[in-house]
């Protein structure tokens, strides 16, 4: 087999999601070959990548105030049957636990689907006065719920392991309100972090949480031209607050119901990194967010072994105390190790070889675009960090022109029919929902939400009725 042959993957372009499976498992991100179909184990490389990702949203949310906690796993049945009057069907996506050992328990357990119920459960006892809100918590912990569609890695699953849902109790209506749109623009730099380009959408009444008051969606487009939903911040209003009494005393002494919202994201959020960066030959991966920013690779000449060996080990002791650095120095041929970096995404590698080491300098190769540069070791840290910054504003650039090659503007029903197959279609809308089921049904395929006021007094027309349209709404196929 040829070096190149053990990375070779299926083009991309050919067969996104054959492409998607094969560079998260070469790339060392995730294996497969777990017996429970929907569960996959995750390799230490992507583990570390993931944990990354979800630094920065930690950061994020520390920054605005949200404290991390942990609830259980498991709720009762009759605590999370009062959650089944909202979603119809949702029992049927639960995993039961019904035996302790070798004994059956009289009420069913529930492996967490979502975590409203097993909070709230709590929280009542929690919050008792005004004083104690506003409240903001989350936890990163696994939700299980039972997937009858096909899975895909990270994508549709049966496990999620990386589930950071955030949730918010406040006094006021409009507390809440306040709230929903801090939450939006955490995901905003959340994703302007990850480079990842994205609209923001309201969700149309009709696919709304049932009993919510609204709630937004983060939305990019993979590259088979399907939408991906990245993450949702909910309006609650006092819903789940009447259904689990959750309520506190006023400044006048009277009682009222919490207002609370809750907004998540999950691994689909490294999967939609991969799948808008990555390219042929694996993985891209932003530096800040690389679990190796360089690698260096020696490249001995006969009876040279040992200098180009001390040289590179005294330039990945130098550079450790900056960046997260590996020197490759295993028995395998340059060329593979090239390829098995490169499907890996490290942003950089350093080329060490005779000329480098007597001339004292280094060649490094960039991973987003395939340049290789030579520089000098006095001003090696300096020029990384440049290179970093020049790599991040590429692959930012890159995938703005990619979203921009996928989103179609519409201007009627026909243009919308053409393209949704393909693209991901906006259309301006008047906002009455028998104009929005009519694009659904000509199109085939469901709103993704709608950006408000969007072409308010700008003169637009809606597709359907003529009427003036207010939003700008989106439709895609979507995952």
């Amino acid at each position: 087999m040829s070096e190149r042959k053990a990375f070779e993957v299926t083009p991309k372009e050919v067969e996104f999601s054959r492409w998607f499976d094969e560079v998260i498992f070469k790339a060392e991100i995730l294996d497969e070959r777990y017996p429970v179909k929907g569960m996959y184990v995750w390799l230490p490389y992507g583990y570390q990548l993931m944990e990354n990702i979800m630094n920065v949203m930690e950061r994020l949310l520390r920054e605005t105030g949200h404290r991390r906690v942990y609830f259980p796993g498991v709720v009762p049945e009759s605590v999370l049957g009062r959650e089944f009057r909202f979603i119809k069907g949702f029992e049927d996506s639960i995993f039961w636990i019904t035996a302790l050992g070798r004994k059956k328990i009289q009420e069913r357990l529930a492996l967490r689907p979502t975590s409203e119920a097993i909070m709230y459960e709590v929280l009542k006892r929690w919050i008792t006065s005004y004083k104690d809100l506003p409240l903001r918590i989350y936890q990163i912990v696994p939700v299980y719920r039972y997937e009858t569609k096909a899975t895909r890695p990270m994508l549709r699953v049966r496990e999620i392991v990386f589930f950071k849902e955030g949730h918010t109790f406040h006094a006021t209506y409009e507390d809440a309100v306040k709230q929903v749109d801090l939450e939006v623009e955490i995901y905003k730099k959340f994703y302007d972090e990850l480079l990842v380009p994205y609209i923001v959408v309201k969700t149309p009444p009709w696919d709304t949480f049932p009993g919510a008051k609204y709630n937004y969606d983060i939305v990019t487009i993979m590259p088979d031209g399907k939408a991906l939903e990245l993450g949702s911040a909910i309006n609650f209003g006092d819903l789940f607050a009447k259904t689990y009494d959750l309520v506190y005393m006023d400044q006048n002494g009277e009682k009222r119901y919490v207002n609370t919202t809750s907004f998540g994201i999950s691994e689909r959020s490294l999967a939609a990194m991969i799948s808008i960066h990555g390219d042929n030959r694996g993985l891209k991966i932003p530096p800040k967010l690389a679990p190796i920013q360089v690698v260096i690779v020696p490249i001995p000449t006969k009876g040279y072994e040992d200098k180009v060996n001390e040289f590179s080990k005294s330039l990945h002791e130098r550079l450790s105390s900056r960046f997260r650095v590996v020197l490759d120095d295993e028995d395998e041929r340059p060329g593979f190790k090239f390829y098995r970096w490169e499907m890996k995404g490290v942003p950089a590698r350093i080329e060490v070889g005779r000329e480098e080491t007597e001339k004292q300098f280094v060649t490094v190769a960039r991973r987003d675009t395939g340049e290789r540069v030579k520089i000098n070791l006095s001003e090696l840290e300096e020029e990384l960090e440049k290179l970093f910054e020049d790599i991040e504003d590429t692959m930012k650039k890159q995938a703005e022109n990619y979203f921009n090659e996928r989103v179609y503007h519409a201007e009627s029903i026909e243009e919308v029919k053409e393209h949704v197959t393909q693209k991901m279609v906006s259309f301006p809308w008047c906002g009455l929902d028998e104009c929005g089921h009519e694009v659904e049904e000509e199109a085939g395929y469901g709103l993704l939400g709608y950006e408000e006021g969007y072409y308010e007094g700008s003169g637009k027309k809606c597709i359907v009725c003529g009427r003036e349209a207010k939003h700008r709404a989106w439709i895609a196929r979507s995952y």
